[in-house]
């Protein structure tokens, strides 16, 4: 069984933040391989599917991003997860724009959401799908920038980047370099 979390924020107000990059990803795996409906459950919102012998499911945590742990450590506690079979998806600014890097471990680089994880989790040790967004320009706060929205543009290049990611999905779930 594989746990794949997307981060973001709940609300028709953060629907196309930078920030919430994790949930369009889930929103198009969920559409892209037909998952069964959503459902509520340990304050997020999951669905799930077989892919040959092994269930696949995608959380996005409804207790925004800065508290994404405790419903990742719910769903990894109830469905008796290994650290090493949770998939943590979310936007990275220190990768450029577009970009996608699929690594095991390591630190949360200031991203809170991926902190919240790794403390309610007890470990570092599960896989992240870093997805590019860019820094903001230098005198634009860090936060004010994750939770703006994409321009049109950046939009058109985030969709694509979101496709490219459902096509290698399996690939990652193998955990071979995207």
């Amino acid at each position: 069984m594989k746990l794949i979390v997307g981060l973001g924020n709940p609300g028709s107000e953060y629907l196309n933040n930078r920030h919430n990059l994790g949930f369009m990803v889930l929103d198009s795996l969920s559409a892209h391989f037909k998952f069964d409906n959503w459902k509520s459950k340990f304050d997020g919102i999951y669905a799930s599917k077989r892919f040959g012998s092994e269930k696949i499911i995608l959380v996005k945590p409804q207790t925004y991003m800065n508290l994404s742990g405790c419903c990742v450590a719910k769903f990894k506690q109830f469905f008796k997860v290994n650290d090493d079979d949770i998939f943590v998806i979310y936007d990275d600014i220190d990768l450029d724009f577009g970009n996608k890097k699929l690594k095991q471990g390591g630190g949360d680089a200031g991203h809170k959401g991926v902190r919240s994880i790794s403390q309610h989790l007890g470990t570092k040790n599960f896989n992240r799908v870093r997805m590019g967004i860019g820094r903001p320009k230098k005198k634009e706060d860090v936060s004010s920038f994750v939770l703006s929205n994409f321009t049109k543009t950046e939009m058109d290049s985030a969709k694509t980047l979101i496709k490219n990611l459902c096509e290698d999905f399996e690939n990652i779930l193998k955990k071979k370099q995207v």
